[in-house]
């Protein structure tokens, strides 16, 4: 037995030596700017006074997207805060769809998600923010970070200048949710072993705990 555990302990050194050895480069990120609210400066009041009072509220939920469908678990994109609280806007979207609004311990919001009622073509995204966009692969770990990976199966269409990012729905080409944010999606290394997943139908998806 010890020497099984000190073999796993070995397999774990190297996976995070050769994970190092190849993380991705960090992102350039600029936060983004919601309606007039900064993101990772705008606090819970300025929130209050944009957007007024929300139709929910509570601990965070996590209302994020894999492969176009609501998952409910903690959320891990924004990896550099600690989400403490979610508050939800029902329909208050540009594109009428709910917006949840994320904050972190102190009060700073750290992400804002809207949801798309039904999802947006990229044609018309490309019109409202422009073909400067650029696309970057993920993975999930075992501990479920979303970390940057060349040959992962999850795809975000980024615009790290305006510090926006978008998540593909479950067909793989048009979006889901738009995400605006204070920090770039996910990390640049991986946490743990990887998550494995499978491709089929011509998309990618991810076989990692939902």
């Amino acid at each position: 037995m010890r020497i099984a555990a000190l073999l796993l302990l070995l397999a774990a050194s190297v996976f995070l030596l050769v994970a190092s050895l190849f993380a991705a480069p960090p992102l350039g990120w600029t936060p983004a700017s919601y309606r007039g609210l900064t993101l990772g400066s705008a606090r819970r009041a300025d929130v209050m006074r944009v957007l007024g009072p929300p139709d929910t509220r509570g601990p965070q939920r996590a209302r994020i997207w894999r492969d176009g469908v609501e998952s409910r678990k903690r959320d891990s994109q924004a990896p550099n805060s600690q989400v403490d609280e979610e508050l939800i806007y029902k329909g208050r979207g540009d594109h009428n769809g709910d917006l949840a609004v994320r904050l972190d311990r102190s009060g700073v919001i750290v992400e804002i998600q809207e949801s798309f009622p039904v999802a947006i073509p990229r044609t018309r995204i490309y019109k409202e923010l422009g073909r400067d966009a650029m696309t970057a692969h993920y993975s999930r770990d075992r501990c479920d970070a979303l970390h940057r990976d060349p040959n992962g199966p999850i795809e975000l269409t980024l615009y790290p200048a305006r510090g926006i990012y978008l998540w593909l729905d479950q067909y793989g080409y048009d979006f889901a949710a738009v995400y605006y944010t204070a920090h770039p999606p996910g990390v640049s290394r991986p946490r743990c072993a990887f998550a494995p997943h499978i491709r089929h139908s011509g998309i990618a998806r991810s076989s990692g705990p939902m």
